[in-house]
């Protein structure tokens, strides 16, 4: 695999800068956008593909301007060419490494000016990009020396609204008879986002496993039901660092964070409630599948929406002293939603590639012909990873027609479990836990008023 440095990696840098803003969902009070500008310019930063380690107030509003105008793509850089600047002399290194040490706060910028004022370098001998990347290589970066000589301290945060935050997280679950193998065991996996503000889980669904198209189905489905996020807080597993789950988040205007490896504290209301699922539905849904009630991932995910409705979301939760029903629905918030059509549209993966001098290209053991004026060109694909007979091509920002398979040998990727809701029968005899938690969840639709009603900027609730 190529360690080049791509348009999206930059974009996914400079979209990082800016989601605090961009994410918003409320007014911004006066002066408080400058503040931010000022405060983001101070800070230090090692961005893929720059030359520099401050970005400056004039640059984070061309990243503003430019999202605000073209959106995620506008953020993709224009090719540079590079000045040679590529080497530095190991005598230079250990100078700039002791003068970090001696003050970590100090910049790239200012360790070549102290080695330039010093008689050490030549004016313009050094490039901020090759210093950077050698004190990076050390092991001396700022934030590296930082890191090391200082202690992380957590303190508890409670969002102010609903739809501000929303966590996320895997968990390893029960066992249930293989589809495959059914004389076998094979363990399922939880997906939950919870709401931060109101404890609400805005999506929870058990698969077979726990990559990216699963976390991809149920962060859909969030955003559908309920509206999208300011931000999204996730761990570093693999699908939530997920290169494509930064796009989704950066075309939605969505803050993407991660907690810290082995740093768990940041999330710890989402590991809270597996805590109250390990105590309260585990147990119950255990002992369905131990009197073969519950059979297949259909039942079990049945058996938590029961609960999750029925249940958790009416139990009054200890810290808010609400239910996380009263309370994400007593919220007057403007929820931002997009049609489903332009939501699909942006969940499409999206994968680059070069045409050979034929006009043909290949995904996933699939052959395509493209049109023949992208010959030996890099271009985009974007497609529905469960349907490879449509794959869009995009080249410099202009959408081409979509590529023609001409040899294909699969057709989609494996599809995530999809779950059909399906009425629950009850009986006397045996009434269980679960299956009251399930009237009770049909018995609150009778009480919920829905509404459709139109909002200012075409936003609906």
């Amino acid at each position: 695999m190529s360690h080049q440095i791509t348009k999206e990696q930059i974009a996914l840098a400079r979209y990082a800068l800016i989601a605090p803003i961009v994410s918003r969902q409320t007014p911004l009070a006066p002066g408080e956008l400058g503040a931010w500008l000022r405060e983001t310019a101070s800070r230090m930063y090692e961005l893929p593909g720059s030359r520099r380690q401050q970005v400056s107030v004039r640059t984070l509003e061309r990243y503003l301007e430019a999202y605000r105008k073209g959106g995620w793509e506008a953020l993709m850089p224009r090719e540079r060419a590079t000045d040679g600047r590529t080497r530095l002399a190991p005598s230079l290194l250990q100078q700039a490494i002791e003068l970090r040490r001696q003050r970590p706060a100090r910049s790239v910028e200012q360790l070549i000016f102290l080695l330039e004022e010093s008689g050490a370098a030549a004016p313009g001998q050094i490039a901020v990009s090759t210093l950077a990347r050698h004190l990076r290589r050390a092991g001396v970066s700022r934030g590296q020396v930082i890191e090391a000589t200082s202690a992380q301290t957590f303190r508890r945060f409670e969002a102010e609204d609903i739809l501000e935050l929303l966590q996320a997280d895997f968990k390893h679950f029960v066992y249930l008879p293989d589809p495959k193998e059914p004389k076998k065991k094979r363990k399922t996996i939880l997906l939950a986002i919870l709401d931060d503000y109101s404890r609400y889980v805005v999506q929870a669904q058990i698969y077979w496993d726990e990559q990216l198209p699963r976390l991809e189905d149920s962060l859909k489905k969030a955003i559908l039901r309920h509206g999208i996020p300011e931000m999204f807080y996730c761990d570093n597993g693999s699908a939530f660092s997920a290169h494509h789950l930064a796009r989704i988040c950066g075309r939605l205007g969505i803050e993407l964070r991660h907690s810290r490896p082995y740093r768990p504290q940041g999330r710890g209301k989402v590991e809270r409630l597996f805590q109250f699922v390990d105590s309260s539905f585990r147990p119950e849904v255990q002992a369905l599948i131990d009197r073969g009630e519950v059979t297949t991932l259909e039942d079990v995910n049945k058996a938590l929406r029961s609960w999750l409705d029925g249940y958790y979301h009416l139990r009054v939760h200890s810290s808010t002293k609400q239910t996380p029903h009263e309370r994400f629905e007593a919220s007057t918030k403007a929820r931002k939603r997009r049609p489903l059509t332009e939501l699909n549209e942006m969940f499409l993966w999206e994968e680059e590639r070069t045409v050979d001098k034929t006009g043909c290209i290949q995904l996933s053991g699939n052959t395509y012909e493209v049109d023949s004026e992208l010959a030996r060109k890099r271009i985009a694909l974007r497609y529905d990873p469960y349907d490879l007979t449509e794959l869009q091509v995009w080249f410099e920002g202009k959408r081409y027609a979509d590529a023609v398979p001409i040899d294909l040998k699969k057709r989609r990727k494996r599809k995530p479990d999809e779950v059909k809701p399906v009425e629950v029968e009850t009986s006397a005899e045996t009434l269980s836990f679960v299956e009251l938690a399930e009237k009770k969840r049909q018995a609150q639709w009778e009480q919920d008023e829905v509404s459709y009603a139109q909002r200012q900027g075409g936003e609906v609730r």
